[in-house]
């Protein structure tokens, strides 16, 4: 069933997520990363996604930029540290 509050870890999803937002070269829109994900997390919902959405950017891992009414635009932020050290380690 997962941890007490009934979700799987996030780490996994997170590390998904970010490989997902670096191969395709740092942004995509909210929706489509939704759709994404959910091949590999069937269990995701959007309001899990917008919890992971803001976690990150109060980390300063990512910037959401509203596109239209019903879209955001997730940018990858590369200026900090730990996304720099992690597209370096995943580039040939």
């Amino acid at each position: 069933m997962g941890n007490g509050n009934g979700m799987w870890n996030q780490k996994p999803l997170i590390n998904s997520l970010l490989e997902i937002l670096i191969e395709n070269r740092g942004e995509i829109i909210d929706r489509r990363l939704e759709e994404l994900l959910k091949k590999e997390f069937p269990q995701l919902n959007s309001l899990l996604l917008e919890e992971i959405f803001l976690k990150l950017e109060s980390q300063n891992i990512i910037n959401l930029f509203r596109v239209s009414k019903t879209k955001n635009m997730i940018v990858l932020n590369k200026n900090n540290q730990q996304i720099k050290k992690r597209i370096m380690k995943d580039l040939p």
